[in-house]
């Protein structure tokens, strides 16, 4: 454990968890909001928010049997260029099939990135401290996850729009791209 903390990968998987955990929740918090405001009828707005939830079942199944196969860096690579594409997406996503076509894309990328960084952290760290060491990559993004959804608010009240939250939102999942694509196991340097 101790000698885990002291890597500079185990804190780019708590920056990385940040970053994901920031564009998860914020999303999930807002999309019902935004969807309104696009002009969707409050029940078909719940409908795009029911959608991710169904996808994401789909996604932790298909990502948990690819992280089997592939391992996590992979597993977690395509999972951010999933959700990179469909927060693109949402950005220009002005009708009710364009959010249902999100909420299907980025709702698998939601699945998906809950379940691969739990097995990501033991194939890097080992299973002997495995619970300690997630607890703290776990907690990492609820900091993320707390901090998204309010800076998101309040970027909507200073503009009345979401688009540079989207904006912040797709930056962060790059970010987190390229930590996860900089990973390296720690013994190999």
């Amino acid at each position: 454990m101790h000698a885990a903390v002291r890597t500079l990968q185990f804190w780019t998987l708590c920056i990385a968890e940040f970053a994901i955990f920031f564009c998860l929740l914020t999303t999930i918090v807002h999309i019902v909001p935004h969807a309104q405001d696009q002009g969707l009828a409050p029940t078909v707005s719940a409908a795009v928010l029911s959608t991710i939830g169904g996808v994401s079942m789909l996604g932790r199944i298909v990502m948990g049997t690819a992280n089997d196969g592939i391992g996590g860096k992979r597993s977690l690579i395509i999972c951010f260029i999933i959700l990179i594409g469909s927060l693109g997406w949402l950005q220009v996503a002005d009708s009710a099939l364009m959010l249902f076509i999100f909420a299907v894309i980025y709702g698998f990328a939601h699945g998906g990135l809950f379940t691969v960084m739990s097995p990501t952290v033991a194939e890097l760290f080992g299973t002997g401290s495995h619970g300690l060491l997630f607890g703290i990559v776990l907690f990492s993004g609820t900091i993320g996850g707390s901090v998204g959804p309010l800076m998101t608010g309040y970027i909507f009240d200073l503009t009345g729009s979401y688009q540079a939250a989207f904006i912040v939102l797709t930056a962060l999942a790059m970010m987190g791209l390229v930590l996860i694509i900089s990973l390296r196991p720690p013994n190999a340097g």
